[in-house]
């Protein structure tokens, strides 16, 4: 009999232990929503439904324009100016901008049930905008007014003990209900800020002591990684054990552990700091993206974080990037997510795992990019675990583009904290970018202050501010300009010969710090080849009478050309094109690649110059004359970089064609090019006789059959 008791409390035990750890129930799916335009008093019925994650505009009946919002430094942006609406207010006044619609908040609700034998209940949002306020059963549980970043409610004291709760989370409708000192992102090319709860909700069921964050930083030369913990305890508690095991992500295989006693202080909000030994660890790559888990437990509560063992950084005295201690060529796009948020195509895609996977692995790895710029604003978290599984490297760009000096510094510094806290365990979150194309030394005060919060130390660019840190990049946007402005004889093709590609100053400060261009191509079109704003003196001065479908020929092939010049000239750390996928719409400013967004299908010209311009094995031809003399001998010059860890030999095939696509004429030679490094070589051809147009493609051919190819526009003249 006693023992049959003895093994009843064992199993009773055994039970009780296992259901102490944290449950974590998704909120994600259909929400009832409804508008007002006071924010006090919470709608009597709810007659719209919307999808979580995912924006208002979504919502089902529509709301009637539910996004119409002229930020304060779109209208003022003149390019723009001509297609807006006229207000009837003095744009130096607007501190925030005009709201073109007569709600001011949205409300959100959606119904849980109670789960018994928990102590706290956490309600967890990633990310909404434009600020939040949650009620639980009716009792207010907190506010929050960041629109970029997470925040935690604890829900436990307004929860039933049995049955169904009712949350609600009131969100603003436009950013002007919040006050001009709250940051809440600024974008001159941005057309319309729609609302939403965009990222995913989640309810935490748990017991004390309960962990609220988990910090893991690699250190591949000490083999182990450093953990912080932010431990929430009972009041008077003393000290936690903390249970940490390291395990391989995909197999579950355990490989470390390390299990701790920790004084608290009595702090009922404790932070603790230690290491645990991963030896002999597998390093994450682009080419290998492999990665750990870590299960921290208080015996009560646990919580898995996913991470990689991997050290990125930038290098002064070389201005390169490093990933694993060896140098490493970065090549890439951007995504300006939130732009494609005004976009009538966007609907719910950035919320459809295998949209989104196929955004960042598809055309991005037939095209060799390695990197990515998340330009002017956050992306939901769930494109950091797909970024991480793809081993993908990212500038994750805040959302800044201009300082307002009316904004809380300190306010801003929280908001900051809470966006590195959210991300600082995604291997593929390689640095930080403060803002865009903005000067502000308060930022740069901003980042001495908050990157030691960062246990990984990643670097920080600073926009057009200079570096902060020793090692830290700075980014450079070179546009040429191929029509003439005042002052200026504009940019022609001829130019790239003589030239160095060497960096801007438009930072505007020189310095010798490593370099990432991350911006150029001012050639951008419409997804039906109609020009943008910005573009159309471009194309008026070097395409007038151009149909979209040789506009978009143009734009591939002068794209093409800058790109290889760029990556040719090792002035770089970086070369990333702008730009990979925004919003398209009446009044665009700049453009991105597709054709269809939907299916993610890009025009086809641009495919495909784009599956040869950033192969590891670049090609450049500094050819660019204005006219070809009929039968001379010339030698055209070849430049080749190898972005990869082998020598590469192979040959060096140069083939001219006529307007029919006939070969003329042929040459070539040998090349070998060490690892990492870079060759020019010339190679003699004999040109046609007969006068005309005609391409010379050239490619590097390896051994193994695989090319690069490198086109080239002439024209043949008997005229000398």
């Amino acid at each position: 009999m006693k023992s049959k008791i003895a093994v009843t409390g064992i199993c009773l035990l055994l039970s009780l232990n296992l259901a102490a750890q944290r449950e974590i129930q998704s909120l994600n799916g259909i929400w009832e929503v409804e508008e007002s335009i006071d924010a006090g008093k919470v709608p009597a019925r709810f007659g719209h439904k919307v999808r979580v994650p995912g924006l208002t505009n979504t919502a089902t009946p529509s709301f009637e324009g539910v996004d119409r919002f002229y930020g304060r430094e779109y209208y003022t942006n003149r390019w723009v100016q001509p297609t807006l609406m006229k207000l009837d207010i003095d744009a130096d006044t607007m501190k925030i901008g005009y709201s073109l619609q007569k709600r001011n908040y949205f409300w959100y609700r959606k119904t849980f049930e109670t789960k018994p034998g928990f102590e706290a209940v956490i309600l967890k949002i990633n990310k909404a905008q434009f600020g939040s306020m949650v009620l639980v059963n009716g009792k207010k549980a907190g506010e929050y007014d960041g629109c970029f970043t997470s925040r935690q409610y604890d829900i436990t004291p307004y929860l039933k003990k049995k049955g169904t709760n009712v949350v609600i989370v009131r969100i603003g409708a436009h950013p002007a209900v919040l006050p001009p000192s709250v940051p809440a992102g600024n974008d001159f090319e941005k057309r319309h800020w729609t609302p939403g709860i965009y990222d995913d909700v989640s309810v935490i069921f748990t017991n004390y002591p309960y962990i609220e964050t988990v910090q893991v930083a690699p250190d591949i030369h000490k083999g182990e990684i450093l953990v912080s913990a932010r431990v929430i305890t009972r009041p008077g508690t003393e000290t936690i054990k903390l249970t940490g095991k390291i395990r391989e992500w995909k197999s579950g295989t355990e490989v470390s552990g390390l299990t701790k006693d920790f004084p608290t202080g009595g702090d009922s909000r404790a932070t603790v700091t230690f290491s645990i030994p991963l030896r002999n660890a597998r390093l994450w790559a682009p080419w290998d993206p492999f990665l750990y888990t870590l299960n921290l437990s208080t015996g009560s509560d646990d919580m898995d974080v996913r991470f990689g063992m991997r050290e990125f950084r930038f290098d002064t005295p070389t201005k390169r990037a490093y990933l694993n201690d060896k140098l490493i060529f970065l090549r890439g796009s951007n995504i300006t997510l939130h732009r494609f948020f005004d976009d009538s195509l966007c609907v719910n895609h950035p919320w459809e795992e295998e949209w989104v996977r196929k955004l960042l692995t598809g055309l991005p790895g037939k095209y060799n990019w390695n990197c990515f710029r998340f330009c002017i604003g956050p992306v939901p978290d769930k494109w950091f675990d797909i970024a991480d599984e793809a081993g993908l490297l990212i500038q994750n760009e805040y959302f800044i583009w201009s300082y307002r000096p009316y904004w809380d510094r300190n306010l801003l510094k929280t908001h900051l904290q809470d966006w590195i806290l959210d991300c600082c365990n995604h291997p593929s979150v390689a640095w930080w970018d403060i803002n865009n194309e903005t000067r502000e030394p308060i930022l740069t005060e901003l980042i001495s202050e908050i990157r030691s919060l960062d246990l990984s130390g990643r670097a920080w660019d600073n926009g057009y501010n200079l570096p902060e840190g020793d090692n830290d990049p700075v980014e450079d946007h070179n546009y040429k300009f191929y029509s003439s402005r005042p002052g200026t004889n504009g940019w022609h093709q001829q130019k790239f010969m003589n030239g160095m590609a060497e960096k801007t100053t438009n930072s505007p400060h020189p310095t010798a710090h490593a370099c990432v261009l991350n911006e150029y191509g001012w050639l951008w079109l419409k997804r039906n080849g109609q020009k943008t704003l910005l573009t159309a003196p471009i194309y008026d001065s070097i395409a007038k009478g151009y149909t979209s479908q040789q506009r978009q020929e143009l734009y591939a092939y002068l794209l093409a050309a800058e790109t290889e010049y760029f990556r040719a000239h090792r002035n770089y750390a970086g070369v990333l094109h702008f730009d990979y996928l925004t919003g398209d719409f009446h009044g665009a400013i700049t453009g991105d690649i597709f054709r269809d967004p939907e299916k993610l299908e890009p025009v086809e010209v641009y495919d495909e110059y784009f599956s040869e311009i950033f192969k590891p094995l670049g090609v450049y031809v500094n050819y660019f004359p204005e006219n070809v003399i009929a039968g001379t001998e010339t030698e055209i010059p070849v430049m080749l970089v190898n972005d990869e860890y082998h020598r590469i030999s192979g040959n060096i095939e140069i083939r001219i064609l006529d307007e029919s696509g006939e070969e003329v004429a042929n040459s070539s030679g040998p090349f070998s090019i060490a690892e990492l490094s870079q060759y020019t070589g010339k190679i003699k051809i004999r040109m046609p006789e007969k006068e005309g147009a005609y391409r010379i493609h050239t490619y590097a051919v390896q051994p193994d059959g695989s090319k690069t190819l490198c086109r080239r526009k002439i024209n043949i003249t008997s005229e000398k």
